[in-house]
Formats: C-alpha cells, structure tokens, sequence
C-alpha cells in the first residue's frame, strides 16, 4: 500500500503515482499527476539541499534523558487526562496516562525490544517487536525519540542527512506543505513512512507511520507554541479510527525517572482493538 493511501490528511491531495521517479534523480522537468483544484510538483536537487540545510540546522543538541508534562484527549478515555512522557536516549520511550479518582490509566512504552501500549483500567497489554525489524534496535529507538521531538530522522537509519534527502521524494503541494517520501532502501521492513513539513520554515507538520502486519496507519501533527507544543493523533485501524491530542511542555532535562511496568502474571495480551476498550 503506497504512503499517500494511508495519509488520511492527504490521501485526496498526492497521486497514486507518487513513487515513480527514480531515487536521487528529482528535478523540475518531472512534473506529479496534477488532481482538479490542487498543485503539486515534484522539487528540484536545489530546493531539496536548500531545505536539508535548513532542517538541519534546527536539530536539537544532544541530551541523556529528558521529561514533558501535558494533557492528553483521547477516543475511548472517559475523560482528559494528564500525562507525563519519559525518554533515556537510545533505551527507552515511556508515557504515563494519569486520569483524576482513577490514577494511572494508560502507559505506552518502547525500548529496543519492543513497543508495548498498556491498558491499566482493564490490566490488558500489547506488543509490536522491534528487534524483528532487521535494524539497530538503539539507533531505531533514537530515531523514534527524535521524531517525537519534532526532528526529521529516518526510523533505523538516523537524522536527515544530504545524502538520505536525494534518496527520498519530495513533492510541494499546496497551502506550504511539502512532502518527503523516503524510497525503499530507506524504508524498515513491515513499515511505510513519510513527512509533510511546512515549507516556509522547514519544521515537521506530520509524520505518517504504517505497520503493515497489523493494518495500523498513525498519523501525528505537530503545531508549535511558546509553553510546547500539541500532538494531534489519528489511528486508522482496519474497521475503526481512533483520535486523540496530546498537549505537551518543552522538555526538562533534569527529569524525575520512570520505570517500565512489571506485565508478568498481572496483565494479559489482547489485541489492539480489544485494548483500547476502557
């Protein structure tokens, strides 16, 4: 399934065509299908360095670990909760779901072995491998870090780069977006992903990731503030979209620690539409 099938924000907006043109060969003379009511080319080698440059030139320094506290809004969570996301780099992705009366609700948490999304209310979990992805594993957790923080790093090869940026398509479309589409060398076995960023100023809108075993397309905005910034979340399930938002602060480098959840003998293993039930 090709990525602009499973953009819901831009599924009516890019042609089925969109992986035609050869890696690192973009130039203004190969134009995309054009839709009725929109305009979309792709861009030339010299647009695409301009742009690299510029994306990065705003990554982040470096850090071990960090934390950012928010709200989270989600389909199926009986009401808005507070949230607390934990990240060590390279080792471990965690985010808390606190509701009021209630307590802990919900717990998403990655390391190099695995993604495992929690359901507390119901004492229910699920898990996606990583370590069967055929990447380093701590490279492709870095890389999910830096996605999170609204950085352009490609899932088990590492931060954009001139060289990864002519190995990828990029399309400008309409209302300052552009997409990048990384080609196949770039892509994680069992996985499709892309970027649509804002070219007025190079910085992350949306980040489409599908997996293509379970049918689950996530898709995640990105919009910019003083205090932080809000994730807007869509997840297309085969016979169900869920949607959710969470509000987040800029991080804080001194954060307080959090520990993975002990599963043994307390939760059981369901599938992802069974999980979401609250």
């Amino acid at each position: 399934m090709a990525f602009a099938s499973v953009s819901a924000a831009y599924a009516q907006e890019i042609s089925d065509s969109i992986a035609v043109c050869p890696p690192g060969e973009p130039a203004e003379a190969i134009e995309a299908d054009r839709t009725p009511g929109m305009d979309s080319r792709f861009m030339s080698v010299e647009e695409i360095t301009v742009a690299t440059d510029t994306i990065i030139a705003n990554y982040d320094s470096d850090w071990t670990d960090l934390s950012m506290q928010g709200r989270l809004q989600f389909d199926g969570l009986p009401m808005r909760v507070n949230v607390k996301v934990y990240m060590k780099r390279g080792e471990s992705i965690i985010l808390s779901a606190r509701a009021p009366i209630f307590g802990e609700v919900a717990r998403v948490e990655v390391n190099t072995d695995s993604i495992v999304l929690i359901n507390k209310h119901t004492r229910c979990y699920n898990s996606q491998s990583i370590s069967g992805l055929g990447v380093d594993a701590k490279a492709y957790l870095c890389d999910l870090q830096d996605i999170m923080m609204g950085q352009v790093a490609f899932p088990g090869h590492g931060r954009l780069t001139p060289e990864m940026a002519l190995d990828s398509q990029w399309i400008a479309m309409k209302d300052d977006n552009a997409l990048i589409y990384p080609y196949p060398d770039l892509q994680v076995a069992g996985t499709e992903y892309g970027f649509v960023m804002d070219s007025s100023c190079w910085q992350l809108r949306s980040f489409v990731l599908m997996l293509k075993r379970a049918n689950v397309a996530i898709d995640t905005n990105y919009k910019y503030g003083q205090q932080g910034w809000t994730l807007g979340l869509e997840i297309n399930l085969p016979k169900k979209k869920m949607n959710g938002e969470v509000e987040l602060s800029y991080p804080d480098y001194q954060p307080n620690v959090l520990d993975f959840t002990n599963l043994d003998g307390k939760y059981r293993k369901v599938d992802i539409k069974q999980l979401l039930r609250f």
